[in-house]
């Protein structure tokens, strides 16, 4: 497993699900805005979370040979990992696209198409949900199997 280009990727999508929380939140101000748009606000802020924790466990990991995590690290396939960070950095970039478009249309049109935009902010939701239902697994699986009780890998905000 290379750990760098793992952790690369947690921080990009850290800066990406940051991005999409900060658009989310602009339009969340608009009048009427749906109640989605506070559920992917908080989704958002969850799969946060999972990838602040899986970027703390891999900063713990020992680089020469990943000593004491290295049967925890077997567990999961690095391959998936990829397929997992790969799809999210995906996945980020497609919403962050949709509520650009979204915050940079006039109030009065992004209030009368609310209808067309909750939809789509479903579908990404549902994505981002499975994503960080994933990642927050596979982090488990790590947790678990190595017996960490150290508080620096659990899922909790910082």
């Amino acid at each position: 497993m290379d750990p760098l280009s793992v952790t690369a990727s947690v921080v990009g999508l850290l800066a990406a699900a940051g991005k999409a929380y900060a658009l989310l939140e602009t339009i969340s101000s608009i009048q009427n805005a749906p109640t989605t748009i506070r559920d992917a606000q908080r989704e958002i802020r969850h799969t946060e979370i999972a990838l602040r924790s899986l970027h703390r466990f891999l900063q713990k990991l020992d680089p020469e040979p990943f000593h004491h995590a290295s049967d925890r690290l077997e567990m999961i396939q690095v391959d998936e990992l990829r397929v997992v960070l790969a799809d999210a950095m995906l996945l980020f970039s497609s919403f962050e696209s949709m509520l650009q478009s979204l915050a940079g249309r006039r109030r009065l049109r992004v209030s009368i198409s609310w209808t067309r935009y909750t939809k789509q902010l479903d579908e990404h939701l549902g994505k981002v949900e499975r994503y960080k239902s994933s990642l927050t697994f596979m982090l488990s699986i790590l947790n678990w199997y190595g017996g960490v009780s150290d508080s620096r890998f659990s899922l909790k905000e910082n």
